[in-house]
């Protein structure tokens, strides 16, 4: 192949390259999926009246390639005063099996204006046993109100050498009314 022929695969390399780094980073800019007027302006759910709150929309997307790993999406609408403790969310996961990480989050007034989380994410120890580590990550959203939404992502990095189970969402509404 000539100089010209080398030119031409490198100037197509460095175009694929370029397309595959800036469309990584359009993903990453848009990190929050859109709300409809619908979910703004939602005050009950008819299917468990009195709920004080509801999960619109959950994601986990596994990945378990050579670095395993969980990336958790959750959407939750605040329907009461009671709904509000949503806010004060906990990660539960075991430390010899991975870690928690990238967490952010943000609420979302009914006017659909944002607050983004900028607090810190704490590590609290629940159970330990015999060598065994059962520990959340905690952390409270901000200026949570009553008709607004709340909303948190993370990714869960699964160590090496594991065979893990899956869990699988099958319910597209889950009400928030356990204790």
């Amino acid at each position: 192949m000539n100089q010209r022929g080398w030119a031409r695969v490198c100037t197509a390399a460095l175009l694929v390259a370029s397309a595959g780094f800036w469309g990584v980073r359009v993903g990453r800019a848009d990190e929050w999926k859109p709300i409809t007027p619908e979910e703004l302006k939602m005050t009950a759910v008819p299917e468990a009246p009195g709920a004080p709150a509801v999960i619109l929309y959950q994601e986990v997307n596994r990945d378990d390639g050579r670095t395993a790993h969980e990336n958790t999406y959750v959407r939750i609408k605040i329907l009461t005063e009671e709904g509000r403790k949503y806010a004060n969310v906990e990660i539960p996961f075991v430390k010899d099996i991975g870690n928690i990480h990238g967490v952010k989050g943000r609420s979302v007034h009914v006017d659909g204006s944002v607050v983004p989380f900028d607090g810190k994410v704490m590590e609290q120890t629940i159970v330990k046993a015999k060598g065994l580590k059962y520990l959340a990550k905690t952390f409270t959203l901000p200026d949570v109100q009553v008709g607004g939404i709340i909303e948190y992502h993370y990714t869960y990095d699964l160590n090496e050498g594991y065979v893990y189970d899956s869990k699988w969402i099958l319910r597209q509404k889950l009400f928030a009314r356990y204790e």
